[in-house]
């Protein structure tokens, strides 16, 4: 037995986890905070600004980090330096571009100090996640694990000073994420050992990257389509409505994690079993199960006692204790969610992203039409009940498209068994 090779895999699993889990945990302190420290309205302009920022790295991980973490696997460590540095180098050029678009929203909220603390916010969170993804790569997780702890954990620790301190503003909260952002970036270049020669020749990766990360491109637009369509068709009846909805939406991220540490495990596993479906198979039913199972006491327990878990997270006399019914609704919709990402991964490691973009493109459909009606008529009820059913589309045409490809790979082998028995024992004519 092969027990390095062996130890090697487990500690960079392990890793791997930690540093989702740093990243979640940073991100889950920062959102409750703000929802007890904000005013819902005020609340609401957050987690639709943050929404929209996430939509941005989604563009950035699209365009950019893709296409580093495919050649950086590929890469020697000398050959990683001036990928990441000329990564680094087209991040900034789009960050910019992003952050102050970014910016032109808050403007629109009427908040125009917040947008030069946005665009630096964005920019250096875009930047950060470019050595972040430059070191997992190579699978570094180890190392980019400090200073993802930095950037998320430590904003937690800040914002939960400035909560301490009644000083918690979207202004504050934007600097924050800056700042941190900014340190952590600044400990991964060294871990990098980048050099001014490694920022030169990013413009030489552009064909390169948009050629790999197109079809990613207009997955995750269609993938953060459902988020944004929901939380601005909320955002038409109030922002304190989307403060409500998001409010519930926090306890959803407690899956990231398991969810994403699963998928990560997948994907790569599927992708070493392409020649043989059944395998594949049995490694997304095996992988998906044990992520289930990790979630059900969570979820079960949000289920059973969910007054109970918004007053612990949000205080008793929080404006958002009354939204038992669509806590449960938003579990349900936690089980397709997490579906659709285990069934995506499993696509994704047979390469065949195309199909996976089509059946996010049902999702965000469905989300544009029943979100606007269930929206109208219920609000954040509605919001809720449309949130599952993009979803639920979602996963209910993976399953077709599941079980007609595999019918279609087993009937070929059945007809071809008939022939040959038929050939070889030719049956007697009446």
């Amino acid at each position: 037995m092969n027990h390095p090779g062996r130890w090697t895999v487990l500690e960079t699993g392990f890793w791997s986890l930690a540093d989702q889990g740093a990243v979640s945990a940073g991100n889950f302190v920062t959102a409750v905070l703000l929802a007890r420290a904000l005013a819902p309205a005020e609340y609401g302009v957050y987690a639709l600004l943050f929404a929209l920022m996430l939509f941005m790295v989604g563009l950035h991980a699209a365009l950019i980090a893709y296409g580093l973490s495919l050649d950086g696997a590929a890469a020697t460590e000398a050959g990683l330096r001036p990928l990441a540095g000329g990564s680094l180098t087209l991040t900034a050029g789009l960050g910019m571009v992003l952050g102050a678009a970014t910016g032109v929203v808050a403007v629109l909220f009427h908040r125009v100090t917040l947008a030069p603390s946005i665009l630096l916010a964005l920019l250096f969170w875009q930047l950060q996640e470019t050595t972040r993804r430059a070191l997992m790569s190579r699978l570094r997780h180890r190392d980019a694990v400090w200073g993802d702890a930095l950037s998320y954990l430590g904003q937690a620790a800040c914002i939960a000073y400035l909560f301490v301190e009644n000083r918690l503003t979207l202004a504050s909260t934007f600097e924050v994420m800056a700042a941190t952002s900014a340190a952590a970036w600044f400990v991964q270049v060294a871990q990098l050992k980048l050099t001014l020669n490694d920022f030169c020749g990013g413009l030489r990766l552009v064909p390169k990257f948009w050629t790999v990360g197109r079809w990613m491109l207009l997955t995750n637009v269609a993938q953060g389509f459902i988020d944004q369509a929901l939380l601005w068709f909320l955002a038409l009846r109030g922002t304190a409505e989307v403060a409500a909805f998001q409010s519930v939406l926090n306890l959803l991220r407690a899956m990231n994690p398991v969810m994403f540490g699963i998928g990560s495990v997948l994907l790569p596993t599927v992708a070493a079993q392409q020649g043989n479906l059944a395998a594949g198979l049995h490694a997304a039913r095996r992988y998906g199960l044990l992520g289930a199972l990790i979630l059900l006491p969570y979820f079960g327990a949000i289920s059973i006692f969910p007054r109970l878990t918004l007053q612990l997270l949000y205080g008793p006399t929080s404006a958002y204790s009354g939204l038992q019914l669509e806590v449960r609704l938003l579990v349900v919709a936690s089980t397709f969610i997490y579906a659709t990402y285990m069934l995506g991964a499993y696509y994704n490691g047979l390469s065949r992203s195309y199909t996976v973009l089509r059946f996010q493109l049902i999702g965000s459909a469905t989300a544009l039409v029943g979100g606007f009606v269930l929206v109208t008529q219920a609000r954040v009820l509605g919001a809720s009940v449309a949130y599952g059913l993009a979803f639920a589309a979602q996963t209910a045409a993976y399953i077709w498209f599941l079980r007609r490809h595999t019918l279609s790979l087993v009937r070929p082998a059945a007809s071809s068994t008939l022939s040959v028995t038929s050939s070889a024992s030719p049956v007697e004519q009446p």
